[in-house]
């Protein structure tokens, strides 16, 4: 799968094939998505609003030839009802949307206090580019740390199945943290999907 067609697909993050929209909002129902809270995770309500960091990436599954895990020290900075960014990168479905000029097909992006979901669905495969979908699901463990489950799949017009990887983090927070409010203008699209979900 061509790296050029990973990146014009690709816009970023989030997941699921059946899942609807969905805009921020607490709530308890669990999204339809390619990612599950890990287990042992979610067990307790904490305050997760604030800024968040990547430890401990694992790769748990991949039919990909070099799948990479998202990197450690990734920032996610977190409000009471929703993830508000990403390695300095807003995630709210219009900045997505014009990041990687092209719509949506599917986005959930909800938090409760107990467990945060996020996935991204775009499919460009009739002009020639790909399906790309990411998401992730976390849950609490204690006041200070989420484990999470990371997936990101890309499929080409022309490719039977797609590629996928799923991941595992942890993210810890991280007190007294200034978040970057805009992404870096160095990172590319390549960049800001890795950075939360890793690589095919």
């Amino acid at each position: 799968m061509g790296r050029s067609r990973f990146l014009s697909v690709a816009l970023l993050l989030v997941m699921f094939p059946a899942c609807g929209s969905s805009g921020g909002g607490g709530g308890s129902a669990v999204p339809d998505i390619p990612a599950s809270v890990p287990p042992g995770a979610g067990v307790l309500q904490i305050d997760m609003a604030g800024t968040w960091a990547i430890q401990d990436t694992s790769v748990l599954e991949t039919n990909a030839a070099n799948p990479t895990s998202p990197p450690n020290g990734t920032l996610f900075v977190l409000e009471p009802t929703r993830i508000a960014s990403i390695g300095g990168l807003s995630v709210e479905r219009s900045a997505l949307e014009q990041f990687v000029n092209a719509p949506l097909e599917s986005y959930v992006n909800q938090l409760d206090g107990t467990n945060v979901y996020y996935a991204v669905v775009t499919d460009q495969r009739a002009s020639g580019g790909e399906r790309i979908e990411t998401a992730l699901a976390g849950g609490a463990v204690d006041a200070n740390t989420i484990l999470v489950e990371a997936f990101t799949s890309a499929q080409g017009a022309p490719d039977p199945a797609p590629q996928f990887t799923r991941s595992r983090y942890t993210l810890v927070r991280v007190p007294g943290t200034t978040p970057l409010q805009h992404r870096p203008e160095s990172w590319t699209a390549e960049d800001l999907l890795r950075a939360a979900f890793g690589d095919v």
